[in-house]
């Protein structure tokens, strides 16, 4: 009844309104704000997290003519009943597009596969998915249905990725994408091209950017991925952080802490490990509160947060921190900048040899690897970039 209850709730008696542009899943702040501005988009926020449906008589006419499209031959041969509601979801999303008159199509959530099947069944747009994370093993295999299943390969026409490592890591496992475009984070590298002001002061030693999840400490029966994910995670932060603690303990080095979420559950996880030997940061996304605290430290630490990938194509000081060994943390192209293994003397030894380094040799060493990560110019920055191929999908007026 409370799924009936939001659907009746969700419904709309109007068409999307008409727009070149539209941007599927409801996350769409940054590509408004740094990408778009003033044009003029249309969000599809797409089931079962924030959507609408729409209802009007040319929609549903639109969407019954789209059902030519659904593969009704491999349906009644096994297909499961889910398989034929994804279907029939996708070609009233496609309705949609058709009555806004929509020509391009945006998402910030480059691993929907809803996203990327609509890429390929779609030949009247283009589709451009812009990254929004660091991608690792997880992404491009383990999350991943097993063949023959069609969600097994990753398959999109258009990617605004970080880098060549990005590019190199899909293809290595078989994915298929048309046009990578390496153009760097696009909200890291908004941030360090048009906030940061560069005048920097270093207040602490380390940053430590967090990855707590609340469910990496619950009890995380069963082997199927999301509980093999939480584990490893949990496994991954538990070793960096005993490393972090006895380091504090043997030296004066100060620590602040940046959090994943403002959550007290998360600050007295923190409070139990360091106690009053770290500094937290509070969290705002919109205002960059991570990248503000990494301009006032000399090293950020993680696991293998997406920040470090964002924060070293700026020439930062980085250290990714894979202490259980484990290869779904690994990053062997940060070269210096990436520790593995339990020795806590050769982290020790590490971490004091980036503080120590100066900048001018550590950027020396580093720049051919961060820029492989992330292939960031501040020059000419992601979010330009990306506006002015959306610009130039769209078709131009007489």
């Amino acid at each position: 009844m409370g799924r009936l209850r939001k659907l009746i709730a969700n419904l709309k008696f109007s068409d999307p309104a008409r727009s070149d542009v539209a941007i599927l899943h409801a996350d769409d702040y940054w590509i408004r704000k740094l990408v778009l501005k003033e044009m003029p988009a249309t969000t599809l926020g797409l089931y079962p997290q924030d959507y609408t449906i729409y209802v009007t008589a040319g929609l549903i006419a639109r969407t019954l003519a789209r059902l030519r499209f659904v593969d009704w031959v491999g349906l009644v041969k096994g297909s499961a009943a889910k398989g034929l509601f994804r279907q029939l979801y996708e070609q009233y999303i496609l309705a949609c597009l058709d009555r806004m008159g929509a020509k391009v199509v945006l998402t910030f959530i480059d691993n929907s596969s809803f996203f990327q099947r609509l890429s390929r069944q779609d030949r009247q747009r283009t589709y451009f998915a812009i990254q929004n994370g660091a991608r690792t093993l997880a992404c491009v295999r383990d999350s991943l249905p097993a063949p023959p299943h069609p969600a097994a390969v990753i398959s999109m026409t258009n990617f605004f990725c970080f880098g060549e490592r990005d590019i190199a890591l899909f293809g290595r496992h078989g994915h298929r994408i048309d046009n990578c475009h390496p153009v760097g984070s696009l909200v890291g590298g908004y941030y360090k091209s048009m906030v940061s002001t560069g005048a920097e002061k270093h207040e602490f030693d380390l940053c430590l950017v967090s990855q707590w999840h609340e469910h990496f400490f619950e009890e995380n029966r069963g082997d199927g991925f999301p509980q093999q994910a939480a584990r490893r995670t949990r496994a991954g932060m538990e070793g960096l952080n005993a490393f972090l603690r006895r380091l504090l303990d043997e030296t004066s080095l100060t620590l602040l802490i940046c959090p994943r979420k403002d959550d007290a559950a998360e600050h007295r996880y923190y409070e139990a490990i360091f106690g009053g030997g770290a500094a937290f940061v509070r969290p705002d996304r919109r205002d960059f509160s991570t990248y503000r605290a990494i301009e006032r430290c000399r090293l950020t630490i993680a696991l293998n947060s997406t920040t470090l990938s964002e924060v070293f194509a700026w020439g930062r000081k980085v250290l990714w921190c894979n202490v259980p060994d484990d290869e779904h943390f690994e990053m062997p192209e940060a070269g210096i900048s990436y520790f593995h293994g339990g020795d806590y003397q050769a982290f020790r030894q590490r971490v004091l040899e980036l503080l120590e380094m100066p900048q001018e040799r550590y950027q020396e060493l580093s720049a051919k690897s961060a820029r492989h990560i992330n292939r960031f110019d501040p020059l000419n920055p992601p979010h330009e970039i990306i506006r002015s191929t959306i610009i130039g999908a769209l078709p131009t007026s007489d």
